[in-house]
């Protein structure tokens, strides 16, 4: 097979950024999040103006990725330093709005998305996958091990407020309209509707703080469900496909495929292929975490 066109590589290395992103956090999150990336790096690589990137259907791929011909004559150097660019800068936007959980095993889902042959291709203009890896992870592990936060002086107890009326496992679907989701319950009556900027602004203030801070109990997207935890059990003990999974949890298709992403972007589960994934080393330990801990619980009550 002769060589790639620079177009075809840079159009795959951002469908493939994307795809892997998708599965730590909404599509739609991971497309605002690599136009803003693209932009950033306009100024030091032109040409990366030349290459549109627009929302598309999911049955074509979810993402419209259109090139100038200007790309092709880009100098192979120039157009390996802005692929680095456009890997670790994504992955930096990424990690900075989604929290600690953007992932170690980022660059080796975004190796086996891309293929032997665009990875060989990326590696010619002088991609160096195992050095951005190691990098990633040193980062991880500086950000996971950051100095305490001085103690803060205590404060007068807070007024307990009133917890939410229902739980995530309750909602069975959601839909968007612009800045607002709309969530249902099982016999589809709408069961609430939240203002998305809120909700980020939330979001961003809870992952910004110490790493010792409490977590509020209304911050369901960071915390395990019985689903969840059913799901990883489920998994632990067979392999099982998506129909089958959704008949022993009773949850929507929708549903399902929100908590397969969650339980990615906790490190709970690794994708081995597009269809095929894994418990982790985390998500085994966290299952004998909670063996051990019903286990105590059942002996204190006898």
């Amino acid at each position: 097979m002769g060589e790639l066109r620079n177009s075809d590589v840079v159009t795959h290395l951002i469908k493939s950024l994307l795809l892997v992103a998708g599965r730590r956090t909404l599509y739609s999150f991971a497309l605002q999040v690599i136009k803003t990336t693209m932009k950033k790096l306009e100024k030091d690589f032109t040409f990366l103006g030349n290459i549109n990137i627009q929302e598309a259907s999911y049955s074509e791929g979810g993402a419209s990725i259109s090139t100038d011909p200007v790309i092709d004559t880009v100098e192979s150097a120039q157009l390996g330093e802005a692929c680095d660019a456009i890997i670790r800068v994504f992955y930096k936007d990424l990690l900075d709005t989604t929290g600690d959980d953007a992932g170690l095993y980022f660059i080796t889902e975004l190796k086996e998305q891309l293929g032997d042959q665009f990875v060989s291709s990326l590696q010619k203009h002088g991609i160096n996958f195992e050095r951005i890896q190691t990098e990633q992870h040193i980062r991880y592990r500086f950000r996971e091990h950051k100095a305490p936060q001085p103690p803060k002086p205590k404060e007068e107890p807070k007024k307990e407020e009133p917890t939410s009326p229902y739980t995530w496992d309750t909602v069975s679907t959601w839909k968007y309209d612009d800045n607002l989701c709309f969530l249902y319950k099982d016999n589809g009556s709408l069961l609430d509707t939240l203002q998305l900027d809120l909700v980020i602004e939330d979001y961003i203030i809870r992952i910004s703080a110490p790493k010792d801070a409490p977590i509020p109990i209304e911050s369901t997207m960071i915390t395990m469900a019985e689903k969840d935890i059913k799901f990883l059990e489920m998994l632990r003990e067979q392999d099982m496909d998506m129909e089958l999974a959704i008949g022993l949890l009773h949850v929507s298709t929708q549903k399902f495929e929100a908590l397969i992403k969650k339980l990615v972007h906790l490190e709970m589960l690794q994708y081995i292929s597009d269809d095929e994934m894994k418990l982790t080393e985390k998500g085994i330990s966290f299952l004998s975490e909670i063996k051990k801990e019903t286990g105590n619980t059942h002996r204190n009550d006898t």
